[in-house]
């Protein structure tokens, strides 16, 4: 792992005065809000304490008015209507969304979602053809189809409109789509366009109730089922890391306490598997999820049916209506989670070693790997991970069939997309973003784009040093078991808003740390600074023990204080991310 380089963020001096003062909360809170740019007391407010009555109106979204008037009118003609989504969390949870609404309004409808590893992302003209070949008149995309222009006119001359609803960055030629609703369009006036896809069609199912029930406020019925229905908004938003800011932090602090108090089967056994691989449990039947349960547990059970191949696995489960049956898909998706960590765990170690053995990170600005056999639907996992540890732009390829399908993954610093773009030449194709790329190219021609790669990043490689943000130095003395549980205040954590990153110098080591865990990886010591010694756990960080032990060892750590909760008793503890001893 490559040593990170720590900057604290910089902020107005006294700043966090004004907001403790008239937001008001604790200097603590008040420090953090004012490093990440909230200045203002109101904005502090809304960040502190969101409400449903903060989100947008739905009709605000670019070409709503047309989606709903154009469903509606295949509601009334009762006209066959497909849902199209996608394999991955935010797909599969955006179908289940709109599909259980159609359900809630008495409305039966059909839905599809692509093959990953058969079909790729996206509508397609054979999956077109054949909702035609059934009479569908009507489809729906949700997270995809700003990039299906030749889908949708296949679609007009079939006979059948496509409503698209995305959240992707659309192509400069848009489809010629009856309503196309995403806030990207360069047209948009939306005044938050970071929305998830499943948040998209949460707007969508909003305007749809509130064209059904003729007025801006829907029925107490429908509200209620709008409430409920956030637990699968939480799911696909945090899963999907689009910044837990704006209107995603409203949909995600409500999801997560519809999440765990839902009544759906196939959900309440999600987060009785989230719990269990937490090593918690139930107390009294009530579970707090968080955005951690969510990002690490429930959505990769999810992801690895799509991941594997079948995603209907995964929408059979969030749409069952009994017991044994939630039960039954649960145990599934449990066992195909487990074949893709063992899948994931076998490319990472084989990645790795080649990393080790045959790259030149002294001087190679990209690692590019190929290999026979590796699992396209996993390899951007892997791909993400070595990026990580090496710091170096990564792109791993799986050869099969005289096929060459990749993953690409980057650094701050690397725009991957415009990289590929400058060796288009040796790409069958390409797309994705700042930081994840897919591309197909000719087996022959691997050798070539890896030149290439490296010629076209001009970061050198002494360049690429992973950062990490720090929100503000700490004194322990200034940590009290009030300020940290008003931190919690911050959550729901995720990207955009990461959980508290402080900076401990110098503090004094007390006692003597201990190793732990049956692996002996993690590591729990004292520390204190003219005051009292505040226990620290460093997960994945044992390697330190034998200098922290040194008698007057001192070290400066990154921490995120926590309330540590046991048998009734509550104390603050340091959840340490770095360590370094001097």
């Amino acid at each position: 792992m490559v040593e990170s380089r720590w900057r604290i963020r910089d902020t107005e001096p006294r700043a966090w005065e004004r907001l403790a003062r008239e937001a008001p909360c604790s200097p603590l809170v008040a420090r953090v809000l004012a490093a990440r740019g909230i200045a203002d007391p109101e904005e502090a407010r809304r960040f502190l304490h969101p409400k449903l009555g903060h989100l947008h109106d739905p009709d605000g979204l670019p070409d709503m008015g047309r989606a709903v008037e154009r469903i509606a009118l295949a509601l009334e003609r009762r006209e066959p209507i497909a849902i199209f989504g996608d394999y991955d969390v935010d797909g599969i949870s955006s179908t289940c969304l709109l599909f259980d609404f159609f359900r809630f309004i008495g409305c039966r409808v059909k839905y599809r979602l692509p093959n990953r590893l058969l079909d790729g992302y996206g509508l397609r003209a054979d999956a077109v053809r054949e909702l035609a070949a059934e009479g569908v008149k009507l489809i729906i995309t949700v997270d995809n189809g700003s990039s299906a222009g030749e889908e949708v006119d296949l679609a007009r001359v079939l006979g059948v409109d496509v409503v698209i609803t995305d959240h992707h960055q659309p192509p400069a030629v848009l489809p010629q789509a009856p309503a196309h609703v995403t806030p990207c369009v360069p047209a948009s006036s939306y005044p938050f366009r970071s929305l998830a896809g499943v948040g998209v069609t949460f707007k969508l199912i909003w305007a749809l109730a509130q064209r059904l029930s003729r007025a801006t406020k829907v029925s107490e019925e429908m509200r209620r089922f709008l409430v409920e229905s956030l637990a699968l908004v939480a799911l696909g938003t945090i899963s999907d890391v689009v910044p837990l800011v704006g209107e995603n932090r409203v949909l995600a602090k409500f999801g997560l306490m519809a999440l765990s108090e839902t009544a759906r089967p196939g959900l309440r056994r999600l987060v009785e598997s989230a719990l269990e691989g937490r090593g918690e449990a139930r107390v009294g039947g009530e579970a707090r999820v968080d955005s951690g349960a969510v990002g690490y547990h429930l959505g990769p059970r999810i992801n690895a049916a799509g991941r594997l191949g079948r995603a209907e696995t995964a929408m059979d489960l969030l749409l069952a209506s009994e017991d044994a049956q939630a039960q039954a898909l649960a145990r599934t998706l449990e066992g195909e989670n487990r074949r893709r960590q063992a899948i994931e765990r076998d490319i990472f170690e084989s990645a790795r070693d080649r990393v080790l053995r045959t790259v030149d990170l002294d001087r190679a600005r990209a690692i590019v790997l190929e290999s026979e056999g590796w699992h396209t639907g996993v390899i951007g996992i892997v791909a993400a991970r070595i990026a990580q540890e090496f710091s170096r732009p990564t792109v791993l390829i799986s050869l099969e069939g005289g096929r060459a399908r990749g993953s690409a993954r980057s650094v701050p610093g690397v725009h991957i997309c415009d990289a590929l773009a400058a060796c288009s030449e040796y790409l069958s194709g390409f797309g994705g973003h700042e930081m994840a790329a897919g591309v197909e190219l000719e087996p022959r021609l691997i050798e070539s784009l890896r030149r290439a790669l490296n010629d076209a990043i001009s970061l050198e490689p002494s360049e690429m040093v992973p950062e990490v943000v720090v929100d503000s130095e700490l004194r322990l003395r200034d940590l009290s078991l009030e300020a940290v549980k008003e931190l919690e205040l911050l959550e729901p954590h995720g990207h955009g808003n990461r959980e508290p990153l402080l900076l401990v110098e110098g503090a004094a080591v007390a006692g003597r740390p201990r190793v732990l865990g049956g692996d002996g990886r993690h590591l729990a010591f004292h520390v204190r600074q003219d005051g009292p010694a505040f226990r620290a756990i460093a997960f994945q960080q044992a390697q330190w023990a034998s200098r922290l032990e040194r008698p007057g060892a001192r070290a400066s750590l990154l921490v995120t204080p926590r309330i540590s909760r046991w048998q009734g008793r509550s104390e603050v503890e340091l959840n340490v991310r770095e360590i370094r001893v001097g």
